[in-house]
């Protein structure tokens, strides 16, 4: 549970204060991580379920930290 948190935060991190496309730099952290696993242990059904997972949980927190910088970017009129 802590990994799926982790990329999350870190998505959120990214999406927030990243400048344009590097945004998605996270998503390189669980393909990172699942290539060093299939190195070393071989691919299985878990990995692939695991893997899928992460990135599902990166890209929403890439979005959600976009969504917020669009919500705090400057020059954008406040409804009163």
């Amino acid at each position: 549970m802590v990994p799926y948190i982790l990329f999350f935060i870190g998505g959120l991190g990214f999406g927030y204060a990243a400048p344009g496309n590097s945004r998605w730099l996270p998503l390189l952290f669980p393909l990172g991580l699942a290539l060093i696993a299939v190195l070393d242990e071989g691919i299985d059904g878990t990995l692939v379920v695991r893997l899928v997972v992460a990135l599902i949980v990166t890209v929403a927190g890439v979005l959600l930290g976009m969504l917020l910088d669009r919500r705090t970017a400057p020059g954008r009129a406040r409804p009163a």
